[in-house]
């Protein structure tokens, strides 16, 4: 393959912040200058935030309790709700909406770190009012993991004129599966065999987030990128040792798996936010 001629891109982005900006800088893509800033809060936040995505792993959440209903069956098929992490794939041009969205700071990596663990592309349907979509209807009915529906999701967040706004996401996904867990590709924060994750979960989490967080997935050398909220939280991460960005990245770099080997321990991509636009 050409790659000087790849349709899609090689980094899947999960977005992450959603709940710092909610809380302490909500209205950030409003400013004046038209530049993504935090202030100090947002700003520490942040940097712990990527620290400890870099030292524990990316979280796996629940959504909502979900169903698939088509016009001619008379009962709706429920979604199990299951842990999941969640990626886009886009052009960096586009990462400000998905920002807005999902939170400011971006975690990428390449496709072979979600290949590994069982994760792909959604499929996408046309809207939830769901009517004549045979593939969907046939897997819904026939499928002996009704947890494999998670991969499937509107294109549309609801209603009329049809915007396609969720397929423009371009979506990915790693589902929990017990397998994953047993070959340490995901790890429970709960189980105490898993110390120092154990120790985070008890002692740096409040309750809210105890409830939210059900697993994490250690980051190796398929990592590849970080999109920073701001200037101020990149600068601080890159020039503030006592953050520990930097023996995290090196940490993670130097582990002796398959990926750092092919990627030659490439150091990641790093970038603010505003910086997208130009890409």
């Amino acid at each position: 393959m050409n790659f000087d001629y790849a349709i899609h891109s090689d980094f899947l982005i999960h977005w992450t912040g959603k709940d710092i900006d909610d809380k302490y800088h909500k209205k950030w893509d409003e400013s004046e200058s038209g530049k993504s800033e935090t202030n100090k809060n947002c700003t520490d936040l942040y940097v712990e935030r990527l620290h400890n995505i870099l030292k524990y792993g990316l979280w796996m959440t629940e959504k909502q309790e979900d169903s698939l209903c088509f016009k001619e069956m008379p009962k709706q098929i429920p979604i199990p709700i299951t842990p999941t992490t969640c990626f886009t794939e886009l052009k960096l041009s586009e990462s400000r909406k998905h920002a807005k969205q999902y939170g400011r700071l971006g975690i990428g990596v390449k496709r072979p770190f979600l290949f590994k663990r069982w994760g792909r592309p959604l499929i996408y349907y046309l809207r939830k009012e769901i009517d004549n979509d045979v593939f969907l209807e046939d897997c819904a009915q026939n499928l002996t993991d009704n947890n494999l529906l998670n991969f499937f999701k509107p294109m549309n967040r609801s209603g009329n004129p049809l915007t396609y706004d969720l397929y423009a996401e371009s979506e990915w996904r790693i589902l929990f599966f017990q397998e994953l867990l047993r070959q340490k590709l995901i790890k429970d924060p709960r189980d105490p065999k898993n110390e120092d994750e154990n120790k985070y979960f008890n002692n740096e989490l409040t309750c809210d987030e105890q409830a939210k967080l059900k697993y994490l997935i250690p980051l190796n050398g398929w990592f590849a990128m970080i999109i920073y909220p701001s200037l101020d939280v990149k600068n601080k991460a890159q020039q503030d040792d006592s953050t520990g960005i930097k023996q995290q990245i090196e940490r993670i770099k130097n582990l002796k798996d398959h990926a750092n080997k092919v990627e030659g321990k490439n150091w990641p991509i790093e970038v603010n936010l505003d910086a997208c636009r130009n890409f």
